[in-house]
């Protein structure tokens, strides 16, 4: 049980710290590439309105100021409304010729070419008042390395960073478990013991029952302590096999192949009588010879401790019980107990595997330690189960 609480504190944590550093590292990332894109946007819009201006030296604005275009390799060319190149400047571009500036933009300006990127460059198309298209070119290929170096760079560091924290957290997580792991043992320790106190005690009043029985004879009273006494022992022994469960050591409960029809089949024909004085009906099925790995005896105890839930929790007006047994579409055994159950019986399905739990309007007797002993059995064997709940019905569904 430690070591679980354990792996899903290490699990939550490394989720935790991959999440915020997935986050910041991505943020930062994000806003980045946004601001490239953004930048290249604001240059295009900028190469536009300043048009070709093949009488200005590189860089230049008219009136002598430095551009802020200055650092962008750009080219710009202007067509009139017969698609003729009217203006073309390629000086601020050196990696193409100015005859492939002039077929690229030829090829923005008659549609060939399609939304906004080629290769490195950022393109746009603009019709301004003098009648002319404009079409513009900004490379961000120099900006575009510099993200990916720091997006690599910044990826390694974090990946760096959460291996560190995982380590840490893993360490960390031995000494946040430790209060833990002694307040478990010693609540282990305290059912180990008082299971093996209280048996003397429930031996001697068993015994002194039965001399007192066999002077006076049987009587209601003796009749009552009897089932406490029966229910007492039920209990203790249900503890210490719930204690032993949570151990989860695999040499206490090794496991093998057996016959799933076997055992299912055991169990369900010696519960038919008792469904029959309780007058439920009660019908099992078991679809195909089917076998499954596991330790035999924890599965008896588990399909006994859910035919002994239906026994107690039938209700309704047609008191009914079944039990089916089948293999699924993925291989797995598939176990369904099914009950009708009163209308105002009331059933917290996230809390019925709960140990201890009892239903509120529940009036049988019981330890409510049997389902726990399920769950555990259920966690042990690498299995799941659903619970499914009507107004007249109640399901469990346990998939090994």
């Amino acid at each position: 049980m430690i070591k679980k609480l354990r792996k899903k504190f290490i699990l939550l944590s490394a989720l935790s710290v991959f999440f915020v550093l997935l986050v910041t590292i991505g943020s930062i990332n994000i806003f980045n590439y946004v601001s490239i894109e953004s930048n290249a946007s604001t240059s295009l819009n900028e190469i536009i309105d300043k048009g070709p201006q093949p009488n200005e030296r590189p860089g230049m604005i008219p009136g002598g100021g430095p551009n802020s275009l200055k650092q962008e390799h750009y080219f710009v060319i202007s067509f009139d409304s017969d698609g003729n190149i009217v203006e073309s400047d390629n000086r601020q571009v050196f990696i193409l010729s100015k005859e492939e500036c002039e077929e690229l933009a030829t090829k923005v300006f008659k549609g060939e070419l399609k939304g906004k990127k080629y290769e490195t460059f950022r393109f746009r198309k603009n019709t301004k008042q003098d009648g002319n298209t404009y079409v513009a070119f900004v490379d961000v290929k120099d900006k575009m390395d510099s993200f990916k170096n720091f997006l690599l760079l910044s990826s390694l560091i974090s990946i760096g960073a959460y291996l560190v924290l995982i380590f840490l957290i893993i360490i960390a997580s031995k000494f946040a478990m430790k209060s833990s792991l002694e307040a478990y043992k010693k609540q282990k320790r305290f059912i180990t013991n008082a299971s093996h106190e209280l048996k003397t005690p429930i031996t001697v009043i068993s015994a002194d029952l039965d001399l007192i029985e066999m002077d006076s004879g049987k009587s209601q009273w003796s009749e009552s302590i009897r089932d406490q006494v029966n229910r007492l022992t039920d209990m203790t022994n249900k503890l210490v096999t719930l204690s032993k469960l949570e151990e989860e050591e695999p040499t206490r409960f090794p496991f093998a192949d057996f016959s799933i029809n076997e055992v299912c089949k055991k169990a369900a024909e010696s519960f038919k009588p008792l469904f029959k004085k309780e007058k439920i009906k009660f019908a099992y099925n078991i679809t195909g010879n089917l076998t499954m790995y596991g330790n035999k005896n924890l599965i008896d105890e588990l399909i006994n401790i859910f035919l002994d839930n239906s026994l107690k929790y039938t209700g309704g007006d047609s008191k009914s019980s079944y039990f089916v047994v089948s293999e699924n579409n993925k291989g797995k055994i598939e176990f369904r107990f099914s009950n009708t159950i009163d209308k105002n019986e009331e059933v917290d399905i996230k809390q019925v595997m709960e140990r201890f739990y009892r239903s509120p309007s529940n009036k049988k007797e019981g330890s409510g330690v049997g389902l726990s002993i399920a769950q555990e059995i259920i966690n042990l064997h690498k299995g799941k189960i659903n619970i499914d709940k009507n107004a007249s019905t109640v399901s469990f569904v346990i998939t090994l």
